[in-house]
């Protein structure tokens, strides 16, 4: 590709930071009315009975805490000298999970004020301290028309490469969304989506398929079926040809479903093609050319070579861009993922794909 750059770089896709105080430490950037709406009120993420059982249930590691303290991934310092630099990491892309948790809620107006908040946030504490990093922004999709504005407002900068929709209850190929995917695509940033723990958790919150799960370990197992339902309704809804150069990150999903996806969508639009007749070529060839997949949480199958035909099989040289997940207590080392797979394609994987995606590298100057 001609990218200037060493070859050992790493474009990590998903990076979370934290903001200390959750909503408290957003007060700054709140005008007075809204301070006065939140004080004493919700000040901190709000709980329901589906918590990762670990220390603290919190999905953060210990070892990512500061020296000074505060949450892990609180201090973009901190993460330089613990992340970026022994990884050889050359961009990170930050989407707050717990931006999307609370811009997640049912109330409309907090929503499109905490999202304001939470961008002018990292765009002011995170983005000058080191050009490595790149934002995420957040939006609010319960307001498309003041997301759109939000992303119009911001997306432009160059520090700012993805829109960040945490997901409601509505399916994605709704055209409640097509003002968000008009201004992201007019702007050339791609929509990200992922799970924000409001999933399966709230009365008003995006619902698992069949039913609430009871457990934490249930509902992080079928996370899979959200980006799978989300997938198939922009691809059928024809979100896609109403958007031909709009992009789709599917983050933190697993991966080894989207063969399976690709074979079905293509069967099915043989059998009722009538039905989407705006889709004029295979639906495969929608999802390979418009979305694209994080590589964390790292599949695992019993077998090695399993690993490698499931890339192969997925295109993952065209659709899978690599994670971390950091500083979340499962984090993928850049050192220890995919070591056996061809050199070609961890190249793609590892830096091409995202840098495509992105903007980011040599594809910023094309």
């Amino acid at each position: 590709m001609g990218n200037d750059h060493p070859a050992s770089a790493i474009i990590d896709s998903d990076v979370h930071p934290w903001i200390n105080g959750d909503i408290e430490g957003l007060m700054p950037y709140l005008g007075r009315a809204w301070q006065k709406r939140f004080e004493g009120k919700r000040s901190t993420l709000p709980d329901h009975p589906l918590r990762p059982p670990l220390a603290g249930a919190t999905s953060i590691r210990r070892d990512a805490t500061p020296p000074g303290g505060g949450a892990g991934g609180s201090d973009p310092v901190f993460m330089q000298t613990e992340h970026l630099d022994p990884n050889n990491i050359e961009y990170a892309v930050m989407s707050s999970i717990q931006a999307g948790k609370l811009v997640a809620l049912p109330n409309s107006g907090e929503a499109v004020v905490l999202a304001r908040a939470f961008n002018d946030y990292f765009r002011d504490r995170w983005l000058p301290v080191d050009s490595r990093y790149r934002l995420a922004m957040c939006v609010a999709p319960h307001e498309p028309l003041a997301a759109a504005e939000e992303i119009r407002r911001i997306g432009h900068e160059e520090g700012v490469v993805a829109v960040f929709m945490p997901l409601l209850n509505i399916l994605m190929g709704n055209s409640h969304y097509y003002p968000i995917y008009e201004a992201a695509e007019e702007l050339g940033l791609p929509i990200l989506i992922h799970p924000t723990g409001t999933e399966g958790g709230f009365q008003s919150s995006l619902h698992f398929a069949g039913g609430f799960p009871t457990t934490y370990i249930e509902r992080h197992t079928i996370f899979p079926e959200i980006a799978m339902g989300s997938i198939a309704s922009l691809l059928f809804e024809g979100v896609f040809v109403r958007f031909p150069k709009l992009k789709v990150l599917a983050a933190e999903f697993g991966y080894s479903w989207v063969p399976h996806l690709l074979w079905r969508v293509d069967q099915n639009w043989r059998e009722f093609r009538r039905e989407v007749p705006w889709l004029e070529k295979e639906p495969s060839h929608y999802i390979l050319d418009q979305v694209r997949f994080t590589s964390q949480p790292a599949e695992e199958p019993e077998k090695e070579e399993y690993l490698t035909q499931i890339l192969e099989m997925m295109h993952a040289e065209r659709t899978l861009v690599f994670s971390t997940d950091y500083p979340h207590w499962d984090t993928d080392s850049p050192k220890l993922a995919y070591r056996r797979i061809p050199a070609e394609m961890k190249q793609r994987i590892f830096y091409d794909n995202a840098a495509e995606l992105f903007g980011l590298g040599a594809m910023a100057e094309a």
